[in-house]
């Protein structure tokens, strides 16, 4: 069986997969999600009164913070972080465009942040992180505007989908730097380090090895399909 990371709301919906997928996992919610009204308020604001030319979209917590926003006419260009952002979006009726590599650096790939320069951009995501999406587009020479619609409240215990036990445990999947980081917080160092890893990004890889995991692979998707095919090829 595979111990695999999610947030709190997610991690009954990818237990399921991945028993679809006939794959053994202990999902574990390391963090719970909070809306941030204030942030939410501000971004309709924006919305209205300055349509930005492009909205990053980096979760698929952030789209469905936008559910109910109304984006304008014209509308702006939207680019999500990945499939499963960009579908969150398509059933609010949002059409966004997507990177093959569901990362900060697959974003900043697309061509229409090859030219950032004086480009109105927001970027809707959770408090702290994708600085890296931040820093590239502000010395591109974009006008970057940040709303933290939701943020991460990191649990005292995780929450799991099932009972486990570590001699069943045959990898882990480690789906944010944050969450890798929390999984050492809470269990022996020992135990964690001798297990081979996945992860969704290679700076999330950096993370872990850094924490000790000699053995750190990357997959090219964070979705649950994504996860289930890498692991039926590589590790089943």
């Amino acid at each position: 069986m595979y111990l695999l990371t999610r947030p709190v709301p997610g991690i009954y919906k990818s237990q399921q997969a991945w028993q679809k997928a006939r794959l053994t996992v202990t999902c574990l919610g390391m963090v719970d999600i909070v809306g941030c009204d204030e942030q939410i308020s501000r971004l309709e604001t924006v919305l209205k009164d300055s349509t930005p030319d492009i909205l990053i979209v980096t979760s698929q917590y952030a789209a469905r913070a936008m559910a109910n926003l109304h984006l304008g006419t014209p509308a702006p260009l939207c680019l999500a972080v990945g499939a499963a952002t960009a579908a969150v979006l398509a059933r609010a009726g949002i059409d966004a465009q997507s990177p093959s590599i569901p990362t900060s650096e697959g974003l900043l790939t697309l061509p229409a942040l090859k030219d950032a320069k004086n480009l109105q951009i927001a970027i809707i995501k959770g408090e702290a992180g994708r600085t890296t999406l931040y820093k590239t587009l502000r010395k591109a020479g974009a006008i970057v505007e940040e709303f933290a619609v939701y943020r991460r409240i990191i649990m005292k215990a995780p929450v799991q989908t099932n009972q486990w036990q570590w001699p069943d445990v045959k990898g882990i999947i480690a789906t944010s730097e944050e969450m890798a980081k929390q999984l050492f917080r809470h269990y022996d160092s020992a135990l964690l380090t001798s297990l081979p890893w996945l992860t969704v990004s290679p700076r999330v890889a950096q993370t872990i090895g850094a924490l000790g995991v000699c053995n750190v692979d990357v997959a090219p998707g964070a979705s649950d399909e994504q996860l289930c095919q890498w692991i039926k090829e590589n590790w089943e």
